[in-house]
C-alpha cells in the first residue's frame, strides 16, 4: 500500500479509534434506559403486606413545600389502566415519616380490597414537576 491508500487507512483507524470510545460512554452514560425513572421521579408505591392499601414513599428531594406550590395539603390518589381514580386521600404537605423514622415520607392510602390488584399508578396533586408512579 501506497500514497493515498495508505492514508486513507490510517486516517480509518484513527476515527475508529477515537469514535468508539465515545460510543461507549454514551451507551454507559445513559444509566440503563428507563430502569430507575421513578425513582428519579421521587414516587415509589409498594402495596403493603397483608393490609389493602398502598405506601406511597417519596425521597427527600421530592418532599419540599415548593413542590406542591407552597400547599399545606395534597391529595394522593391511585389509579387503574385506565386511569380512573381508586382510591383519593388528602395528606398533609410535606409528607411525614410515620413509622419510627425508619422509612422514606410516606402516606398509607387505603384502597377497595376487590380493585387493589386494579390499581396501577398512583400520583400526588398538585405537584411540579409532576410525582407519577407505578405500583411495584
Amino acid at each position: 500500500m501506497e500514497g493515498p491508500a495508505r492514508t486513507r487507512l490510517v486516517a480509518l483507524v484513527v476515527l475508529l479509534a477515537v469514535a468508539a470510545p465515545l460510543v461507549i460512554v454514551a451507551v454507559v452514560g445513559r444509566g440503563g434506559g428507563d430502569e430507575n425513572e421513578d425513582e428519579e421521579a421521587g414516587l415509589r408505591v409498594e402495596r403493603s403486606p397483608g393490609v389493602s392499601e398502598l405506601i406511597v414513599f417519596l425521597t427527600a428531594e421530592a418532599n419540599t413545600p415548593e413542590r406542591a406550590g407552597g400547599r399545606q395539603s395534597v391529595t394522593v390518589e391511585c389509579l387503574d389502566t385506565g386511569g380512573r381514580v381508586l382510591s383519593r386521600q388528602d395528606e398533609t404537605w410535606p409528607l411525614t415519616e410515620t413509622d419510627g423514622n425508619t422509612l422514606d415520607p410516606h402516606a398509607h392510602v387505603p384502597v377497595d380490597p376487590a380493585r387493589i390488584n386494579d390499581v396501577e399508578s398512583c400520583r400526588v396533586r398538585p405537584a411540579d414537576p409532576p410525582l407519577e408512579g407505578p405500583v411495584s
